[in-house]
């Protein structure tokens, strides 16, 4: 009994954080340290992974393989767990690659998986879904001092069309922006919050997800016509102002009834919520008007808005809309109207202004004459 309470180890807290102390049978070494994590199962597994190394330790002795040469991808999960849309697109992969270790993973094998996972799918979805979130956790895993990184290059743009013609559709298919026109029969006979989101998100290019993530208490200043935006995309959380239309749209909302979120702006918990996508359609077929998702009818609308239709500057549309650059709104969200008749109609006018000019040169010039000849 003595033996078995000299090798334990102990897990327990320090504030919020799990803790682990005491020896493993073999080593002389007490150990009383921090597992740096919240989380009762993360801390677990660390001590399991201490535990089978000091085994590994006794029996082998220097040969005994380090514990980065042995971590899983499956482990790695456990440690960094991935959140969000990650954690569901790695619970397909690590039926798959999840007993591999991190330091066997290469680049052309991920590539390879997510071609099988998703074979009808573009590169653009093989990215996202398995390249993105396999990266992410071996290059946390580095961080930590666990493996070598992985670097794995994107698709080129001949891959992304030979997949295109394997699956007889076309990949990044341009989005359509919204317009007033748009906004205005949408509002018509939307539900008042998605009539009010609609017109918040086109007139201030704001994210479904910062427009959802608002609070009443904290994010809002109505006298002042301004509203606080949580953090998204590497910017941090910040003021903007807004139409003083969009303030009276937010003040007049009805009180939510039943499940519906009471501390949100919009009262909505959250965009994943199939009613949400529900609702927003039928409003655009009840107004006549073609589907355009939040995302293409605010933020894509606020930057066709702004430079194709207004002609504002791009520097000044990125900044009040927050992009990281003119260039990737140019690149993305500031969509060309009018096509090729708007170019022939602009040769046209440049045609005719250099005409009038020539008739008004060549009347100037038979003046000269007759206005020499009288002096």
């Amino acid at each position: 009994m003595r033996t078995e309470q000299r090798y334990a180890l102990h897990l327990y807290q320090r504030g919020n954080t799990w803790w682990v102390k005491g020896r493993v049978e073999g080593e002389e070494r007490y150990y009383r340290e921090s597992l740096g994590t919240h989380d009762e199962e993360v801390a677990k597994s660390k001590v399991r992974a201490i535990q089978d190394e000091a085994r590994k330790r006794a029996i082998l002795g220097r040969d005994a393989p380090k514990p980065e040469e042995q971590l899983t991808l499956s482990g790695a999960v456990i440690l960094f767990p991935p959140s969000g849309s990650d954690a569901r697109y790695i619970a397909r992969i690590l039926p798959e690659i999840g007993d591999d270790r991190l330091r066997d993973i290469t680049p052309k094998q991920i590539k390879r998986l997510a071609r099988k996972l998703y074979p009808t799918a573009s590169t653009d979805t093989w990215h996202r879904q398995v390249i993105v979130p396999v990266r992410a956790i071996i290059n946390a895993a580095h961080e930590d001092g666990i493996c070598p990184p992985i670097r794995i290059k994107a698709y080129t743009k001949n891959e992304r069309m030979a997949q295109d013609r394997a699956r007889a559709k076309d990949s990044r298919v341009g989005k359509k922006p919204g317009s007033w026109e748009w906004v205005l029969a949408f509002k018509e006979h939307a539900d008042p919050r998605l009539a009010a989101m609609a017109l918040f998100m086109f007139t201030t290019g704001a994210r479904i997800s910062q427009t959802l993530g608002m609070k009443r208490k904290g994010d809002l200043d109505l006298f002042r016509k301004r509203v606080r935006l949580p953090a998204a995309k590497g910017h941090p959380a910040q003021w903007i102002d807004i139409l003083p239309e969009v303030a009276i749209a937010i003040a007049n909302l009805p009180k939510p009834e039943g499940t519906l979120n009471q501390e949100r702006v919009f009262y909505y918990a959250g965009q994943r919520s199939g009613w949400f996508y529900r609702e927003w359609k039928r409003a655009c077929a009840d107004a006549g008007i073609e589907y355009l998702p939040p995302h293409s009818a605010g933020r894509h609308g606020f930057g066709t808005e702004m430079i194709v239709r207004q002609g504002i500057d791009p520097a000044t549309t990125a900044q009040q809309g927050r992009w990281s650059s003119p260039k990737v709104l140019l690149d993305t969200y500031a969509h060309s109207e009018g096509g090729s008749a708007s170019v022939q109609q602009a040769f046209r006018d440049g045609l005719e202004v250099v005409r009038t000019r020539s008739v008004q040169g060549k009347v100037q010039n038979m003046r000269k004459p007759a206005e020499n000849k009288g002096t």
